[in-house]
């Protein structure tokens, strides 16, 4: 019986230490997560304060912090239901409310209505995309049905950085803002599938060279190359959708209309 006892305690104690270890590591991803709550926060304020071209820095912030959660998360082994919970809550915040309040408040403001129904129409599109992505389970193929909400709320931030850094002396036509915010909103909610790239499980030699060169892009300028990687990400995953579905469909004409010339005789 005495042996029996003395074998028991190391594999409690071992136990124990995981137990004591993921607790603590647990705090790293929540941590960037808070983050990521605080600059979509912090970003409504500014907006509210006419400080936009702060306000659209604060939410490609809080983009990072939301790739460092989920990055921290796998590597440290402590991903919870309360860690995606906590992460969609923040999500609709920084990536939802704030983008849709910062291009209301900077471009549509003068018409009130129609501004108030786009930006609501992003919002609600970018809630549903955070709902369904929680009850879908992982893709097989490593890709997103529906552009990230962090994704659609970049395309809003970088416009604002992007003129305000280089156009400074003109203004987006009022027309494009309403039509930009409603296409970035349908693709929230579409089938149109996106890499994703943070599920890959390992990291080859060329995306190796990819992420160099896109550290030194954003070191040499970052608005425009932030600009470049969030519109050319959303017209990616469009135009293979397109693309795809035209080949789908001259398969189907193919098919459904078989060549029924005479053979020569």
């Amino acid at each position: 019986m005495v042996e029996e006892n003395t074998t028991s305690q190391p594999e409690n104690t071992g136990k124990e230490k995981k137990r004591f270890v993921s607790r603590h590591l647990s705090i790293l991803p929540n941590a960037c997560t808070s983050m990521n709550l605080v600059c979509g926060y912090l970003s409504v304020v500014m907006t509210s304060q006419g400080e936009f071209l702060a306000a659209g820095w604060l939410i490609m912030l809080a983009n990072i912090f939301d790739i460092l959660d989920g990055r921290l998360a796998r590597l440290t082994s402590v991903e919870s239901r309360f860690g995606a919970e906590l992460d969609s809550l923040a999500d609709l915040i920084s990536f939802g409310m704030a983008p849709a309040f910062l291009v209301y408040t900077r471009y549509l403001e003068h018409d009130r209505v129609s501004g108030l129904v786009v930006t609501g129409i992003f919002v609600l599109c970018g809630a549903l995309r955070l709902a369904r992505f929680n009850v879908t389970p992982p893709s097989k193929h490593d890709v997103f049905q529906g552009l990230p909400i962090p994704a659609g709320a970049g395309i809003l931030a970088t416009m604002t950085i992007f003129e305000l850094q280089f156009f400074n002396f003109m203004r987006i036509p009022a027309m494009v803002i309403p039509f930009v915010v409603l296409v970035t909103s349908f693709l929230m909610v579409s089938t149109v599938e996106y890499p994703a790239m943070k599920k890959t499980p390992q990291t080859s030699n060329k995306r190796r060279f990819a992420v160099l060169l896109v550290l030194v892009a954003l070191v040499v300028n970052p608005p425009m190359t932030l600009f470049f990687l969030t519109w050319g990400f959303a017209l990616y995953g469009l135009t293979f959708s397109l693309l795809r579905n035209a080949l789908l469909l001259l398969k189907k004409l193919r098919r459904s209309h078989p060549d029924t010339t005479p053979e020569a005789k």
